[in-house]
Order: C-alpha cells, then sequence, then structure tokens
C-alpha cells in the first residue's frame, strides 16, 4: 500500500548563478568559498531519514565525484569540492534526488510488536491484498504483508513501538454516502524506528490525530481515532516495511502496472495472550504486553519519566 516517492531535480549552473529549489523536503544549495572551493548543504523540511543522491552533469576544475547519504538532521553539509587549479573556479551542473528511508537497513525480524490499539481488546485479523497488484495489475511487493483490523466504532488506534512520526496525511472527511470495497484515499500516519523500518497506520478520521509531526511515540501510544468506513463499519490498514530499492535512477514515465515498491514488507511478531507469534489471517486474538515488551527500546531517563508519570507516554 505505501510506496516511496522518489524526486529528481537537475540544476544547472554557471559560475556565478544561484541555486533555488522548490523542493518541499529537502533543498540542496552551495556556498563558494575564497579558496574556489565549493560546500554543498541541504535543508530538510521533513523529520525522518531520506536517501539523498547527487550526481554532475558537467564539472570542470575538480574531481569527478558521485554522492550518497542517509540524512536525519534538518540541515548539514554534503560534501566539499576542491579546485584542482585554486586559482580557477570550479564550474558545474548537477541532478540529485532523493527517497525516504535508509537503503536495506539492519532490521531485527524478531522483534515483538504490540498491536494497533489498547490492551485487552479482542481483534480478527484480515490480510490485506495489495492494491496496485489486484487493480491494476502491477508487481506485488517484496515480501507483501499487510493487515486490516474492523471494529464496530470510531477506537482509538495506538503505536505498536517507539519511533517518530515523520508523516500525518490529514485530508479526507468522511464519507457516508458511498460504499467502499477499498480506498485509496485515507488518512494516516507514517513512524520511522531506529532500524530503519517504518510502519504504516491508515484510516484515521480527518483532525482526530493526537500527535505531531516530529514527535516521539512509544507502544501504546494514542495515534488518532478510526474513521467510518462503509458506515458501521470502521477501519484500519497496517504494515511495516522498510527500503531495499533507492529507485533514483528511474527517469522515464511508467504506467501502474509498471510501478514497482522500493519497499519490502515483514511479517512481524505481535505479542497477544498467547505471547508473540505471527498473525494469521480470519484468526482472533486478545492485545496484550509485558514489560520487556513495552520497555525494550525505552532509554533509562524515559523509563524514570514512565515511573513518575505514566500518563506523559500515552
Amino acid at each position: 500500500m505505501k510506496k516511496n516517492l522518489t524526486i529528481i531535480f537537475i540544476i544547472f549552473l554557471g559560475i556565478s548563478h544561484n541555486l533555488i529549489s522548490q523542493n518541499k523536503n529537502i533543498t540542496i544549495n552551495f556556498k563558494r568559498n575564497s579558496d574556489n572551493s565549493v560546500d554543498f548543504n541541504y535543508e530538510k523540511k521533513l523529520p525522518g531519514s531520506f536517501y539523498v543522491s547527487l550526481e554532475f552533469i558537467s564539472l570542470s576544475n575538480t574531481y569527478n565525484k558521485k554522492f550518497h547519504k542517509v540524512v536525519k538532521n534538518n540541515s548539514g553539509r554534503l560534501f566539499r569540492l576542491e579546485p584542482m587549479n585554486k586559482e580557477q573556479p570550479i564550474n558545474f551542473s548537477y541532478k540529485y534526488s532523493y527517497v525516504q528511508g535508509i537503503p536495506n537497513p539492519k532490521v531485527d525480524n524478531l522483534f515483538t510488536y504490540t498491536l494497533p490499539f489498547k490492551k485487552g481488546r479482542n481483534i480478527t485479523i484480515l490480510e490485506s491484498k495489495n492494491l496496485n497488484e489486484t487493480y491494476f495489475g502491477s508487481e506485488k511487493p517484496s515480501k507483501w504483508k499487510s493487515y486490516v483490523i474492523n471494529r464496530a466504532y470510531s477506537d482509538t488506534v495506538c503505536s505498536m513501538r517507539k519511533g517518530t512520526v515523520v508523516k500525518i496525511v490529514n485530508e479526507f472527511n468522511t464519507d457516508t454516502v458511498t460504499q467502499y470495497s477499498y480506498k485509496s484515499k485515507m488518512n494516516s500516519i507514517l513512524i520511522e524506528h531506529t532500524d530503519g523500518t517504518f510502519a504504516s497506520y491508515s484510516g484515521f478520521k480527518k483532525n482526530s490525530f493526537f500527535v505531531k509531526l516530529g514527535q516521539t511515540v512509544y507502544p501504546q501510544s494514542q495515534l488518532g481515532s478510526l474513521d467510518a468506513f462503509n458506515n458501521s463499519i470502521y477501519r484500519l490498514y497496517f504494515n511495516i516495511y522498510y527500503l531495499i530499492n533507492t529507485g533514483l535512477n528511474s527517469k522515464k514515465k511508467i504506467t501502474l502496472k509498471e510501478q514497482k515498491s522500493n519497499n519490502e514488507f515483514l511479517t512481524p511478531y505481535f505479542y497477544t495472550t498467547n505471547g508473540a507469534q505471527q498473525l494469521k489471517d480470519r484468526n482472533d486474538y486478545i492485545i496484550d504486553f509485558n514489560k520487556t515488551v513495552f520497555f525494550q527500546e525505552f532509554t533509562k531517563r524515559e523509563k524514570k519519566k514512565y515511573s513518575k508519570n505514566s500518563e506523559l507516554f500515552n
């Protein structure tokens, strides 16, 4: 369901040109120094990790250079070009691209998640089909696994793991008229975890979110309320994935059928009253967790704060 968006910019520059980019997420600029070296810097407007690639189309008076880096801070220096002839400026044009995530991170496949509702809830798990494959004939993402939980009321969705809120979609109003078999436009939250995985949650009511961009959340932190899917049904879609293909060399336009996902999906372990287990389609579970699961990524300071006031972590 989730697909990373790769953005490509081509910048043509002369000796005295300045870089002006309208990139909403990442802006790359440069500064010429008095010794004719050139510093390339970035500014990032959204939280989370982005893989940035910069390649020179033309380059003179310096060494040919390609640059790839994962950036996490809001701003910083990427690299410096040094002139071969220090009396002459460096001339160049370049293109750069970015995609959200860390390519091929080291993922703990045995990590135990909490399920995305409050402890004690009874739920039925349904496995979700990939919409692009089902309706447009595109290739299924690697190791595709996504889940659906239906509720009879607007239940509160909770975080499954400690992480950072890196994207919130809060655009779509409740539709009580149309009967859907699926929806491509849903309000959602994306949370990045420390190991480079992402948790995607889709199906929120507009303006029901309890968290903000850049906020750290914890297992069982309240994220928002479910929206009506088909009148009496309130539905959550969720999955966990990570970046495996940067897709930075794609230049031509492609059809929906030709699209390939940059992501690989996990079949995680979730904690229930029967312990940690992988979920099965159409099976019923009771949400549970223990101290080991709940605190497994807390720092010592966070544990101390939790013991004093657990409501700060809701």
